[in-house]
Formats: C-alpha cells, structure tokens, sequence
C-alpha cells in the first residue's frame, strides 16, 4: 500500500508540472499575413502579392464592456507576413488581428470583411496548448484592378451561374 502511494504522488510531482506549464508560459506568436487584392476580388488569387511594411495590431476588449484591454502592433516582414509576440495570457477577452495601414498608396483601402481576423489568445480552459496563432490572412484592395483581372475571375468563378 505505501509503495502505490509513493508511486502515485511520484507520478502526481513529474504530470503536475506539464499541466501547469501552458498558464506559467502564456506567450503566444501570432503570425499571419497581409496582402494586396490586385483585382479586388474579396479573396487571394494568382495575382494578389503580400505587401512588406503593413502594420498590423493586435487588438483585445473585455467580453462584457467592450473596452480594450489589450493593445500592440507588428510589422510585415519582405514575404507579408508579420509575427507578434503576446507576453501576456488574454483569457476571456475578445481578441483580433487588424490592418493599421499599408505602405503603398495604391493599396490602402482595407477589404470589409478581410480587415480582422479573430484570435484566441489564452490556456484557460480551452485545451490549445500551443502557443503559435494563426491568424486569417488580411487584405487592402488596390484603386484599380488588373487589366488581367475580369478573365481570371471569369475562370475562378466559372462554376458559378
């Protein structure tokens, strides 16, 4: 009887640690990417590029009052994708990625619908123990599209009556 007990509290002393490991480390890396829609479709395409320089927030409010409580920015690296840290564990706070600005002029004007995306950002009784995000990828639409444009969404679209 003492050994399974001594067994069981050996056991207890080397799973305790693991479980309490997620909320002790409550940092997460959110990554996604920014882009231009170069034919103002609503969505990526062959010809859509990411755009290098985009700032990008982080942006969190409290469930019940809708007040921020949680607030950073990143940038887009060369390939259009951006990585923020988030030191801190949001737990049931309402969190999102959102578009600040883009570099070119003519490519800022965000895409309704594609200018956030939600993110979950805690441990706290969810069951996701990593701690890389990803977010949807996010878009601005370009003051005039492609002249390649109405051929290529006559293909993507070409199921479509």
């Amino acid at each position: 009887m003492a050994t399974r007990v001594l067994l069981l509290m050996a056991l207890s002393l080397s799973i305790l640690p693991l479980l309490l490991l997620p909320v002790a480390t409550a940092q997460f890396h959110v990554k996604g990417s920014v882009y231009c829609d170069t034919c103002r479709a609503g969505f990526e395409t062959n010809v859509t590029f990411y755009i290098e320089g985009a700032r990008v927030g982080i942006r969190c409010q409290d469930r019940k009052t809708m007040d921020i409580t949680f607030y950073t920015e990143g940038v887009t690296d060369s390939t259009g994708t951006y990585d923020i840290v988030i030191k801190n564990d949001q737990y049931d706070h309402i969190c999102r990625s959102v578009l600040v600005s883009s570099p070119l002029p003519w490519c800022n004007t965000p895409d309704r619908g594609r200018d956030t995306s939600s993110i979950v950002l805690t441990h706290y009784e969810n069951g996701v123990v990593n701690n890389l995000h990803y977010a949807n990828a996010m878009g601005y639409l370009k003051d005039e599209p492609l002249t390649q444009c109405p051929g290529l969404l006559k293909y993507y679209l070409s199921d479509i009556e």
